[in-house]
């Protein structure tokens, strides 16, 4: 079994979004680049914002989804430098 990991906001990801139905847009202020991203992507993102640091199962079940979509979706917000984890 791998040890928990707990998610955040990343350090000078100070993001502004935006929801349009069931995608969303995030701005990354200090990178100044703009993402369109999918609904459950924007769940994710959102979820932290609000909630702060989660561990990793606690997000996919808040989160409505399987541990394998959360971990791509994790991936891939940390590849552009908006989550890291401990």
């Amino acid at each position: 079994m791998k040890p928990p990991r707990f998610w955040r906001i990343a350090d000078g990801a100070d993001l502004a979004w935006r929801r349009w139905e069931d995608e969303y847009v995030f701005h990354h202020a200090l990178a100044n680049d703009t993402h369109r991203l999918s609904g459950p992507a924007g769940i994710v993102l959102t979820q932290l914002l609000h909630s702060g640091e989660m561990e990793e199962a606690t997000l996919a079940d808040t989160c409505g989804l399987d541990e394998q979509e959360l971990e791509v979706i994790l991936q891939e917000l940390a590849k552009i430098d908006f989550l890291t984890w401990r």
